[in-house]
């Protein structure tokens, strides 16, 4: 494995190692910096399942009034804007 260097500050430092320490008590055995920082990446990343979400959306379908109905339409649109630039490459 090749390793680089990366420069984080002191306090980054710090969390990335009391999450080491955390890692270690639980795991039950020594955590590197690669291993912290790979868990957070893994950890932080959610996938959503599109059609589980918009099930659960449907839930709550009218509820919405006024402004927040404007907020809504205007965001799906700036949404799917966004899904067609990136699906018509």
């Amino acid at each position: 494995m090749a390793s680089t260097t990366i420069q984080i500050s002191k306090k980054i430092k710090n969390k990335l190692f009391e999450l080491i320490n955390r890692l270690e008590k639980k795991w039950g055995r020594r955590i590197t910096y690669d291993e912290a920082i790979e868990f957070l990446l893994e950890e932080k990343v959610t996938k959503v399942n599109k059609e589980e979400f918009l099930n659960n959306i449907k839930k709550f379908q009218g509820i919405l009034k006024g402004e927040g109905r404007s907020l809504l339409k205007e965001s799906r649109r700036v949404d799917l804007e966004r899904e067609e630039r990136y699906t018509n490459r």
